[in-house]
């Protein structure tokens, strides 16, 4: 007699279970599919906290040093001056005609002093360590205070613009076009062609300065109410701006003049200087 056997019919594909999910394999199998699903869930979380990270980032407020890494790229000693400083939103009204500042129009000793005293800290003393990181040297002051002798772009620039002003207005400069001028360091050129070198340096320095740092910002354009037909570029505009106040108080205080005989010449003479160069122009 047979003994007794219990037989399992075999499902078919369409019960909707593998028939090996009944073999003793079956605990390996559904381990695996875990593994699976759990590297799968670590994936997906850690994608989202990297795109929640990245959000965040973003979206918080931006430190003074973040937002002028532009200015820390060049070492500068003057950097302290803003490193705390966050950028501002300026409004700038430059519509034209009808709004100058104390700085625009025509050079009156009343403004061509504003300018002189928006240049005052011309000169100014660092410690020459302070040079290291841009590889270059610069006079020592003669104090035994490690300091030396430097000038800032910005007031070179500004020095520029007052003697571009200068000759636009043709005040204290020569007439290079004077036929009692002489141009015999440049005699290859006619006179009606002379242009006056210092000038011609200037334009050339803040022409490679606006495209080194451009402003980006963009103007609107409007039709001219008063003119049909005619376009116009609005010219109020926003900008991100330094502390310059921050930038005056830092320069001022790190300047030296004339009267404090910092400066000594190679042969052992007392400099006569520094001071803030006046406008130049016409030569």
């Amino acid at each position: 007699m047979m003994p007794n056997q219990k037989y399992r019919p075999l499902r078919s594909e369409e019960d909707g279970e593998d028939i090996a999910s009944h073999t003793d394999s079956s605990p390996i199998v559904w381990s695996r599919g875990f593994a699976v699903r759990h590297v799968i869930i670590n994936l997906i979380i850690f994608s989202v906290g990297l795109v929640a990270g990245w959000l965040l980032n973003d979206a918080r407020p931006r430190s003074a040093s973040d937002q002028l890494a532009q200015y820390s790229m060049v070492p500068s000693p003057a950097f302290e001056a803003i490193s705390s400083q966050p950028l501002t939103l300026t409004h700038h009204d430059v519509e034209g005609h009808g709004h100058a500042s104390p700085y625009q129009g025509y050079p009156t000793p009343e403004r061509t002093a504003r300018w002189m005293d928006l240049m005052n800290g011309y000169s100014i003393r660092v410690p020459s360590t302070s040079l290291d990181a841009l590889n270059i040297e610069s006079i020592p002051l003669n104090d035994d205070s490690g300091d030396v002798w430097v000038s800032m772009n910005v007031y070179h620039h500004l020095h520029c613009l007052d003697s571009i002003r200068h000759q636009v207005a043709g005040i204290g400069c020569k007439n290079p076009h004077d036929p009692a001028a002489n141009h015999t360091e440049h005699s290859e050129m006619v006179d009606e062609q002379y242009f006056p070198p210092h000038i011609d340096h200037c334009i050339e320095t803040l022409r490679k300065r606006l495209i080194c740092q451009p402003d980006l910002g963009v103007r609107g354009i409007a039709w001219n109410p008063d003119k049909p037909g005619v376009a116009f570029a609005n010219n109020t505009v926003d900008s991100a701006c330094v502390n310059w106040d921050a930038v005056q108080d830092w320069t001022r205080r790190h300047s030296f003049t004339e009267e404090e005989r910092l400066i000594t010449t190679p042969d052992g003479k007392l400099y006569r200087g520094p001071r803030t160069p006046p406008a130049r122009c016409g030569e």
